[in-house]
């Protein structure tokens, strides 16, 4: 039976039901030693109690019938035991106890809804009349006219909510106030905001009282901005019970309510907060005696970026560097090396005459990866014909406007200013294709020098120099692999329009798709990983024993059954196909050991040294048995591409199309152009990724060394420093504690950020969109990919630690995916993707692999749930949740 009163500290996870949100949290950071007002929660059971002793289940004048209502006498009695219980706790001389009611709902403090301010508090209550009134009230409030209606606007049943009651000790505050862990004003994530008055916090809860307010930097630790506001009243505890509004003395008035010192700890406390839930903070806290009490704890449901940040996006970026983003990655890759190579490629373009050291290009916004549309778009209008909603289509990134958004037409002005780029373009894809084989070619010269490396027999100077070494080449395959994304993102908005044209000119028939253009590109450097790995799946299936081996053994125990197990009385290594398929496993991972979950965080661990995946994935690719070898899709999609060409050309061969030749010979050479940039692309991608296995060999020996000498906490912390410091410690210019108060501050980031979804567009407005709005819906539109129909069942892949989930014939759900996602892509039947453009990494692999693939269809992973039948036609760019289906049904 569940009892009708549970002391704060009685209280578990499991108790979220019976106590409410709020009552919850605050058991959590009690639980944390952090400082809360001693307590106790009168049940959700006791709330039902109550209404079915009154039959309140179906009343309709809510806030009369529960104020004139009687409490049952178990409720009543176990409430005054509790009462006479925490008096004795605190202070066993002192009758009354003044003591604070707050409600607590179960559907109250949570990440897409906080109800702050729906439902009563009540203060200093000294009599159990008071209490028990309070109790009432606050029960009551569940069914106020705001409440229904806040539930209603957030899509929550009434229904399935119900009222706990928080009841503790009142601190008398001498201020009191919120903290914002994230400012909402403007999203700064190292800001936070703090509102303070004097006395109770009631008055700022009501808003009768003008509080101060300051904005904290947490990461620097210094107070940036304040406003100190007149005060001229306060709310006091009143001695009958109660509160009461007094005037502040003159003295105090316009005098801030918080020192710097007293901001500061509230700062770090709201660190310690954010670190448990993982979540920016709404904090309401009280100031007695010089200590610091926390009265509650919500998600930030609501915030604003301030307009001066721009635009931003992580579009693209999710796919080689998803999640967090180690820091020393984010800053060689992106804050040096995207933003080199933009800029060279702008200057190529005479688009820009110097390098501007004030651009940001890119940057990290609460731990993960952005890059700055805005300026690129700004750059990317010189040239004419320039469409901003075409642009964002390629790129992936979801349009916030009507219409084709900004766009320079071809006016004499705009023609005279964007000839000589247009010249500088045609020649800077040609010289950019050039580049791209010579450095390709010349990298697999060099590899074997570097390859053979062992950064652990060098001494700290030829450490130090092979460190400079690598970065230098980490720099140099990234920076070709940049420009080559680049022109390849510019050649297929150059293309776009022609395919739309071409398709306007014949509507009602069956458009040109992009998608079955680029497919079937012949030896894609990012496909062979999946080749590979099937035709080791193919071996182990003509192995029986061996194939159930494989499928029944866990992955811990996997690589130790396969090097030897006991097989018809003789071991497992003695028998040839054993011995060649462990020979042959381990030649797979050693030929594709450059690859990661994401190779281009250099933080993360490559497949020679965990090669869980690849266990993973080869025990579902057995599971699977798939027979059709992967290289006849390959030849089927060739045949494909094909026939979309034949028929492009027949319409560039019909009508008044006849009498433009040049249009036609416009159309198939950007269409090669798009074609070969498509595949040099995913070509200097792969040498990319191996520079960064070697770059990233030689940093973590640098790190142990750094460890062992206590310069680092631990060998990995080299990857949480940026740039500069890695390069200010090798030479000596910069102390470790400095660099140490870095590493703690980013790796503190991905805590306290852990829990929370960044949007993929900072557009200077708004916060996080929720997806609720749509999970009405049934089809849902998005950039189509091509290769056919599928229906099937859904499985929804957050990420690659989750790859086990997916079996042959499931439609992968992913918010992206990258080259490490590559081994899943012949099981899946279908796949569905939150973001992606059609020169992507996945979008590449699935059209090469036939696989129909919608790409963009925002809060995917939310929307569609495991098991749903859903129909994805990567043709037209649809994915429709099947109404009605049964089960096993899939087609093609």
């Amino acid at each position: 039976m569940i009892p009708y009163v549970l002391t704060l500290d009685q209280i578990t996870a499991e108790d979220g039901p019976q106590v409410g949100s709020k009552a919850l949290h605050l058991s959590e950071l009690q639980e944390e030693g952090l400082r809360v007002p001693p307590g106790f929660v009168i049940t959700t059971e006791a709330y039902r109690a109550f209404v079915a002793a009154n039959e309140l289940e179906d009343a309709t004048d809510w806030s009369d019938r529960f104020d004139q209502a009687e409490v049952p006498g178990g409720v009543v009695e176990a409430i005054v035991e509790a009462c006479r219980a925490l008096r004795d706790q605190l202070s066993p001389s002192s009758d009354p106890l003044p003591l604070a009611v707050r409600s607590s709902a179960t559907a109250e403090d949570l990440a897409q809804a906080s109800f702050a301010g729906q439902y009563d508090t009540h203060l200093n209550l000294t009599s159990l009349e008071q209490i028990l009134k309070g109790v009432r009230a606050c029960w009551g409030s569940l069914w106020s006219e705001r409440a229904r209606a806040y539930r209603q606007k957030n899509g929550l049943s009434s229904a399935e909510v119900a009222m706990g009651v928080l009841v503790q000790q009142q601190i008398p505050a001498d201020a009191s106030g919120v903290l914002f862990t994230l400012n909402p004003t403007t999203g700064r994530e190292r800001q936070m905001a703090v509102e303070a008055v004097w006395g109770l916090g009631e008055g700022l809860a009501s808003g009768q009282i003008t509080p101060d307010h300051y904005v904290v930097d947490g990461w620097d630790e210094g107070v940036v901005a304040r406003q100190i506001a007149d005060k001229g009243v306060m709310i006091l505890p009143d001695e009958d019970g109660g509160v009461r509004e007094v005037t502040v003395p003159s003295e105090d008035r316009q005098e801030p309510c918080l020192t710097d010192d007293q901001l500061l700890e509230l700062a770090r406390l709201g660190y310690k907060v954010q670190a448990i839930y993982g979540y920016p903070q709404d904090i309401e806290w009280a100031l007695y005696d010089g200590e610091f009490y926390i009265l509650q704890s919500r998600p930030l449901t609501s915030f604003t970026f301030d307009p001066d940040i721009g635009q931003w996006t992580s579009v693209n970026l999710r796919e080689v560097l998803p999640g967090f983003v180690s820091v020393l990655s984010q800053s060689l890759s992106h804050d040096w090396e995207w933003s080199e190579a933009m800029q060279e490629l702008f200057i190529r373009l005479r688009m820009m005459r110097k390098r501007r050291e004030d651009a940001r290009w890119t940057g990290l916004f609460f731990g993960h990866a952005y890059w700055n549309v805005g300026l690129a778009k700004k750059y990317a209008a010189l040239i004419p014909g320039f469409e901003e909603r075409a642009f964002d289509r390629t790129v992936g990134i979801e349009p916030t406007y009507e219409g084709k958004g900004r766009t320079t037409g071809y006016t004499p002005r705009s023609i005279l200013r964007g000839l000589p780029i247009l010249l500088a373009l045609k020649r800077t894809y040609k010289e950019v294709l050039e580049e791209a084989q010579t450095y390709c070619e010349e990298f697999r010269r060099r590899e074997e020098d570097f390859g053979q490396m062992d950064p652990s027999s060098l001494n700290d100077e030829e450490l130090r120099a092979a460190v400079k070494r690598m970065l230098h080449i980490h720099f140099e395959a990234n920076r070709i692999a940049l420009l080559t994304t680049f022109l390849a993102t510019q050649s297929q908005d150059d293309f776009q329009p022609m395919v739309d044209r071409l398709n306007e000119d014949y509507p009602g028939r069956r458009p040109i798709a992009m998608g079955r253009l680029l497919t079937g590109l012949s030896d894609v450097g990012t496909v062979k990983p999946l080749l590979g790995l099937w035709r080791l799946s193919r071996r182990a299936q003509s192995e029986p024993m061996l194939a159930e081996v494989i499928q029944e053994a866990s992955l811990g125990e996997l690589s130790q059954r396969l090097r030897s197990f006991p097989l018809q009385d003789r071991p497992f290594q003695d028998r040839p196909q054993g011995r060649e398929f462990w020979a042959a496993l381990e030649e797979y991972i050693e030929t594709f050991r450059y690859m990661a979950p994401s190779d281009e965080d250099l933080a993360c661990p490559r497949w020679d040294e965990d090669p869980t995946f690849v266990l993973r994935a080869l025990k579902n690719f057995v599971a699977g048995g798939d027979e059709e070898n992967p290289k006849e899709r390959f030849e089927l999609q060739k045949r494909i591409r094909e026939l979309e060409r034949k028929r492009a050309i027949a319409r560039l061969s019909h009508g008044w199309l006849r009498f433009a030749p040049w249009r036609r010979s416009s159309f198939l050479s950007q269409l090669e152009l798009v074609k070969e940039y498509c595949w040099w692309r995913e070509e200097t991608r792969v040498i990319a990724s191996r520079a960064f296995y070697y770059c990233r060999k030689v940093l973590l020996e640098q790190g142990r060394r750094w460890a062992d000498r206590g310069v680092l906490e631990e060998p990995e912390d080299i990857f949480w420093m940026e740039r500069e410091h890695l390069l200010g410690l090798l030479e000596g210019k910069l102390g470790p504690s400095k660099v140490r108060d870095v590493v703690r501050k980013h790796r503190r980031t991905t805590v306290i950020y852990r829990n929370f979804t960044p949007p993929s567009a900072i557009v200077g407005r708004g916060g996080p969109e929720r997806a609720t709005r749509r999970l009405a819906a049934r089809k849902f539109t998005g950039v189509a990919c091509g290769s056919g129909q599928v229906t099937a069942r859904a499985k929804v892949v957050h990420n690659l630690g989750e790859a086990d989930k997916l079996k042959k014939g499931d439609i992968l759900v992913a918010p992206y995916t990258n080259p490490g996602w590559t081994p899943l892509f012949s099981l899946a039947s279908g796949i569905v993707m939150e973001e992606g453009g059609l020169l992507s990494h996945g979008a590449v692999v699935a059209r090469e692999c036939g696989i129909p693939t919608v790409l963009q269809i925002k809060d995917a992973v939310r929307i569609f749930q495991d098991g749903q039948l859903l129909r994805v036609d990567g043709d037209r760019g649809v994915v429709e949740i099947v109404e009605g289906a049964t089960g096993d049904e899939t087609s093609r």
